[in-house]
C-alpha cells in the first residue's frame, strides 16, 4: 500500500488543489472509495484522526482523499464549481493516473458531517457513478443546518435560503425527485448506508433521511452506536465501511 500526497492544477476550480491517495501494490483494476471530510477538515484528515490505512492494508481497494474547502461539495451559488470536481474532473484524473476499475460496482463514496451531506449529493445527481454510498453522522437535512449554521457561512456555498431551495440542493427534496433511479427492486442500484452516533446532536438528520428513504423505497440501511459527533465514532465507520466494500469481493 502506497500512500501518496498529491498537488494539481484543477481545471474545474482554476486553483492548485491536493489530495491523498491510499493505493494498492499489485496489479490493477483497483476498487475505489472516494471519501470526504467535514467542516474545518481537508484532504489528510482521515489519514490523521483515524485507522484508516491499517484497516485497507491487503484490501484490493484504493482510497482518494480530496479537498473540500468547507464548500459543501457541490457547485457553490457564489464560489466555485466543488461537484464537478469531485464527481467529475476528481474520477477522471484519477482513474487516467491509476490503474482503477471504471465500473460503476467497484466504485464507492463515502464521508463524515459535511462530507456526508457531499457524498449523498454526489450519488443523488450521479445515479450510474456508485455501488455504494455512506453517510456518517451527515448533514443530511441541509435546510437545518442553513437555518443554523454555527459558524459554517453557508451563504456562498447556496445563495439565499429560497435559491437552495430552487437550487436543488435539499437532500430530501432530490430523493423524492429520483426515486425511479434508485428503488431497490432494480439490477445494480446504489445502495445508500447511514452511520450515527447515539450521542450525535444531529441524529435526526439521519434517522428522517433513513426513514424518508425507505419509503421510497430504496435500498439502505441505518446503523447506531454509542458516539458522538467525533472522530472516535467515525475511526468506527470507516472500518465498518470497508468490511462491507470487502464483503462484495469476498462472496465472488
Amino acid at each position: 500500500m502506497a500512500w501518496l500526497t498529491i498537488e494539481f492544477q484543477s481545471e474545474t476550480l482554476h486553483m492548485p488543489v491536493m489530495l491523498d491517495v491510499l493505493i494498492p501494490q499489485g496489479r490493477g483494476g483497483y476498487r475505489t472509495l472516494y471519501l470526504l471530510h467535514g467542516a474545518g477538515g481537508d484532504h489528510a484528515s482521515w489519514l490523521l484522526k483515524t485507522q484508516l490505512a491499517d484497516f485497507v492494508e491487503g484490501k484490493n481497494l484504493a482510497v482518494v482523499m480530496p479537498s473540500g474547502d468547507n464548500r459543501c461539495y457541490v457547485d457553490n451559488i457564489h464560489g466555485k464549481d466543488y461537484f464537478q470536481y469531485v464527481a467529475h474532473e476528481l474520477i477522471e484524473q484519477c482513474e487516467t493516473w491509476f490503474p482503477l476499475s471504471k465500473d460503476k460496482q467497484d466504485r464507492f463514496i463515502a464521508g463524515m458531517s459535511m462530507g456526508g451531506y457531499g457524498a449523498f449529493y454526489a450519488a443523488f445527481q450521479e445515479y450510474n457513478q456508485y455501488a455504494k454510498v455512506f453517510s456518517y453522522s451527515g448533514l443530511l437535512d441541509i435546510l437545518q443546518r442553513y437555518d443554523h449554521p454555527q459558524g459554517l457561512d453557508l451563504f456562498p456555498v447556496f445563495g439565499s435560503r429560497q435559491q437552495l431551495l430552487d437550487g436543488n440542493f435539499d437532500l430530501f427534496h432530490q430523493a423524492t425527485d429520483n426515486q425511479e433511479y434508485f428503488q431497490k427492486s432494480q439490477e445494480g442500484v446504489t445502495r445508500f448506508y447511514i452511520f450515527c452516533g447515539l450521542q450525535d446532536v444531529r441524529i435526526d438528520m439521519s434517522s428522517q433521511m433513513y426513514a424518508h428513504l425507505q419509503t421510497l423505497g430504496y435500498d439502505v440501511s441505518y446503523e447506531t452506536a454509542e458516539g458522538g459527533h467525533k472522530w472516535d465514532y467515525w475511526n468506527q465507520c470507516i472500518a465498518r465501511t470497508i468490511a462491507i466494500i470487502s464483503e462484495k469481493k469476498e462472496a465472488k
